[in-house]
């Protein structure tokens, strides 16, 4: 098979992992579930401690790792935009969290999921419902067969002065076919690698706070944003982790990086989102010009004052 054929067949799976004991296991859920494993392609910025080890994945063709001392690491967005640069031209791109787990076929699944929705640029996400282990560790589905089984819709409120658009899953669930939303949520994004080139991640956004800004700039960027057909990736609960534990960047940043970041992330913030600055100064993060961003709030359902 040529570069060529292949490139067109192959899955670029970002996974940005910050002293995560479920990272291997994310990995291998993917591979074994697979239909066409040799197709996948990993991008890890691995921000490690001394317990953990990927030297099974180490010199594997398939595998792009950026490790890095978690000490080092500078949050969210840039985690994820490291990861970025690994990307080599991918026809396909799966964003997921280094917490999950995968429905078997799901590679195959995705790529129909996504060329059949009535666009040239489609994406699927939502918020990918929780899994967990039984006491054989073997993955379970909570919520398989109940009222909260399907495809959650997402909700997004504007928390006030700063700002902060906070999307959280929502109650309702799909009930249409190619039904769209105006949020991203990156623990499930699946569409064509060109995504990476169009909206890249802003190193500035420092936390979770940064899926508002790439909604809103993924949307202007010309992107049809569809909940997916059926799940086919979970997302751990984190009550799995050693005594509800899930280590974050923050427990080994001085408050005076914390404050200087979070004030730098608010600034860019409302600059995009609110009109408190020049667009201008965002660079390459900032929004596209094939929709308005009022365009987005009315989308979103948000007045985007403050």
């Amino acid at each position: 098979m040529n570069a060529a054929v292949t490139k067109e067949r192959q899955i670029f799976i970002s996974i940005a992992s910050y002293r995560d004991m479920y990272l291997p296991f994310t990995i291998d859920s993917a591979i074994a579930n697979a239909v066409h494993p040799d197709r996948l392609v990993f991008g890890i910025c691995w921000q490690a401690d001394e317990t953990e080890n990927l030297d099974r994945f180490i010199g594997d063709p398939r595998f792009r790792i950026r490790k890095y001392a978690y000490a080092a690491s500078l949050g969210y967005g840039w985690s994820r935009a490291e990861v970025q640069k690994l990307y080599d031209g991918e026809k396909y791109h799966l964003l997921i969290d280094s917490h999950s787990s995968f429905a078997p076929g799901w590679d195959e699944n995705l790529i129909a999921q996504l060329e059949s929705k009535p666009s040239d640029k489609p994406l699927l996400t939502t918020s990918s419902p929780p899994f967990t282990f039984d006491e054989a560790r073997n993955v379970v589905i909570p919520w398989k067969g109940t009222e909260y089984d399907g495809v959650p819709l997402m909700k997004c409120d504007i928390i006030r002065p700063a700002g902060w658009l906070d999307i959280q899953m929502s109650p309702e669930r799909k009930s249409q076919p190619h039904q769209k939303t105006a949020f991203t949520c990156c623990n499930f994004v699946f569409t064509h690698g060109a995504w990476i080139l169009d909206v890249p991640e802003d190193p500035a956004m420092i936390n979770a706070g940064h899926e508002g800004p790439l909604s809103l700039r993924t949307f202007t960027h010309g992107y049809d944003i569809y909940l997916p057909d059926e799940i086919q990736v979970w997302h751990l609960d984190y009550n799995n982790y050693p005594n509800g534990y899930r280590h974050k960047v923050w427990e080994v940043k001085s408050s005076q990086w914390q404050n200087d970041r979070t004030d730098l992330m608010v600034s860019r913030l409302q600059t995009l989102v609110y009109g408190k600055g020049d667009l201008r100064s965002l660079g390459r993060y900032g929004p596209g010009n094939e929709r308005s961003i009022a365009e987005w709030g009315k989308a979103a359902g948000l007045n985007l004052t403050l």
